[in-house]
């Protein structure tokens, strides 16, 4: 490790993902500025009692049959997605394989429930003698790391962060720390999710699903609108390809940004509420270890999953640090809330916007809610030429993150 190492540039080159939309990178962002919903009548919901969500956002019907068998016998769909989109991210770095010496950091909310919902039958009806061993492979807390590094031979460091809804911005932040420090070169980071109906009977339980637009799906995810209800669960896979700056200059890769900046912290009041001050905090962590002032920010990508509470408490918070003056937009009435690929899918959208210079609106925004009206809301896509901005993820249990990125100019 050099002297310099600490102070290294850090840049990414390639992006993979795996979306409601459909896979590719380009998808998502295209989808997002159409105005698409991907958002879904789910029957299976709507026929369980007590559940008040029945809507949910899922991966299309995919063939994941590329993937050698001996090593997707071993994957639920949350480990399928990240190998769909590590994939696409090395490629689009301008590898055919991942390269020698590369980390992994990847994470999920919590490993396949699908699959433990079906072990737990097997176990309560006594058909152990049914289940194969390669079950165990897929309810392991870091199953989508250990899958994925298995099938491509990603023999560097892995991490198998895993702080919910935070998951895919922490293990990007994460990355940019390693790389930063010299830890290694280049790593695949980011975070990966499967939809099940108990995701949706969580939230409704804790009175965060969104339940008021059922009869209307396309409707049912509106952050900081004021008719908002709650959470639309969703899945899928986002990953970046991250390295130093000298790496990528060394082999004349395209960059498709610079990361300077990120933030996290721990919220203590709540473990299932944020507060303005610790969103607030966190923030300001992101811009000190950017070195920049609040007004080198261009834009906010915001968390805003359209509960009641979280919506207004970042909508404060982006106010407290920023004013009215910079567009804020969130990008889950789109999707819906992928959980922990959400930050990681959403960074890779908004990269592919910065490069298009047209930003998608906050979709299902029809009446922004008074207590949510102190920030510039993006109501409508807009042509924006910007240089820097700030994506944040807050996660139920307290972990908050922000990451700043700006264009990479020679």
């Amino acid at each position: 490790m050099s002297a310099d190492s600490a102070k290294r540039r850090v840049v990414i080159t390639g992006a993979g993902a795996v979306s409601p939309y459909g896979s590719g990178v380009k998808l998502l962002a295209d989808n997002m500025l159409a105005g698409k919903s991907s958002v879904k009548f789910n029957a299976e919901l709507a026929g369980t009692p007590d559940i008040t969500s029945h809507v949910s956002s899922t991966v299309p019907e995919t063939d994941f049959s590329y993937i050698p068998r001996h090593f997707r016998r071993s994957m639920s769909k949350m480990s399928l997605f990240a190998y769909g989109a590590i994939k696409e991210a090395v490629n689009a770095a301008g590898y055919e394989t991942v390269p020698e010496n590369t980390s992994l950091f990847l994470g999920s909310t919590i490993s396949s429930m699908e699959t433990w919902v079906n072990f737990s039958g097997k176990y309560k009806n006594k058909e152990l003698d049914t289940v194969k061993t390669s079950v165990v492979f897929q309810v392991m807390n870091h199953s989508p790391l250990a899958n994925v590094a298995q099938a491509f031979d990603i023999k560097g460091a892995g991490f198998g962060t895993c702080t919910a809804c935070a998951t895919g911005l922490i293990n990007t932040g994460l990355a940019y720390l390693a790389v930063s420090a010299g830890f290694t070169d280049r790593a695949l980071c980011g975070g990966t999710d499967e939809y099940h109906p108990i995701m949706t009977a969580c939230f409704s339980i804790m009175n965060a699903a969104s339940g008021g637009y059922n009869n209307d799906p396309e409707k049912a995810s509106r952050p900081f609108d004021k008719d908002r209800g709650g959470i639309v669960c969703s899945e899928g896979c986002g990953m970046l390809f991250v390295e130093s700056l000298e790496s990528a200059l060394k082999r004349n890769a395209k960059i498709y940004g610079e990361i300077i900046g990120f933030g996290t912290n721990t919220e203590t009041k709540s473990i299932s509420h944020p507060s303005r001050e610790c969103i607030s905090e966190c923030m300001q962590k992101a811009l000190d270890n950017a070195g920049l002032k609040p007004s080198d920010i261009d834009f906010v990508n915001a968390h805003a999953t359209s509960t009641l509470a979280g919506d207004i408490e970042e909508s404060k918070a982006i106010a407290s640090v920023f004013g009215n003056n910079i567009p804020v937009n969130s990008l889950k009435g789109h999707i819906g809330h992928t959980m922990a690929a959400s930050g990681s899918l959403e960074l890779i959208a908004m990269l592919d916007m910065m490069e298009r210079n047209e930003f998608a609106a906050t979709m299902n925004l029809e009446n922004i809610d008074p207590e949510c009206a102190g920030v510039k809301h993006l109501a409508a896509n807009q042509d924006l030429k910007i240089d820097v901005f700030m994506k944040n993820s807050f996660a139920l249990g307290g972990t908050n993150c922000s990451l700043i990125v700006k264009r990479y100019k020679e």
